[in-house]
């Protein structure tokens, strides 16, 4: 086998974390082993190698599903003062929430837009909704989001409770 492929190989592997320095017996070498029944990288034809590889993408896909998707406005400057990025992150997943509970038409960010608006007589838009938000305002939204979902929740089981 070509020592460009055992290169890639081993770069597959160590950035899924299998690769252990001076282990023969890490992670990486046991796939190799339960795939190929061989214990050296170099010892593998051209088939198999492509066979290991394949094996390595296909972890690297499914370690890359389990990763939680990050909202857009997440990657925001906080400023002192202001809704902190936690407080962020808990407004984002109480309307995600939210939402699975009561589906709408409307997306959630404008559900979010329009709580703000109800809550704090504050207008905010959706690529921006925390902008002009302070950390007690904040604590006040997150609170009356939880209400919501509450209620929601509530709503939801009373109906699977009578269906």
């Amino acid at each position: 086998m070509a020592a460009g492929m055992t290169k890639r190989l081993y770069a597959l592997a160590a950035s899924l974390g299998l690769v252990e320095r001076n282990n023969k017996d890490d992670p990486f070498h046991q796939l190799v082993y339960g795939v190929t029944e061989k214990t050296s990288v170099s010892d593998l034809t051209a088939a198999e190698a492509k066979i290991v590889e394949r094996e390595l993408i296909q972890r690297m896909k499914l370690s890359n599903q389990s990763k939680p998707l990050k909202h857009k406005s997440s990657k925001i400057n906080t400023v002192p003062g202001m809704m902190t990025v936690q407080q962020q992150n808990l407004a984002w997943r109480l309307v995600y929430r939210l939402d699975e509970l009561q589906p709408t038409h409307t997306t959630v960010g404008d559900r979010l837009v329009g709580a703000i608006q109800k809550e704090l007589g504050i207008t905010a838009s959706v690529k921006q909704p925390f902008r002009w938000i302070n950390f007690e305002d904040g604590t006040k939204l997150i609170e009356q989001l939880k209400r919501y979902v509450r209620s929601a929740e509530r709503r939801a089981a009373k109906k699977a409770g009578a269906g």
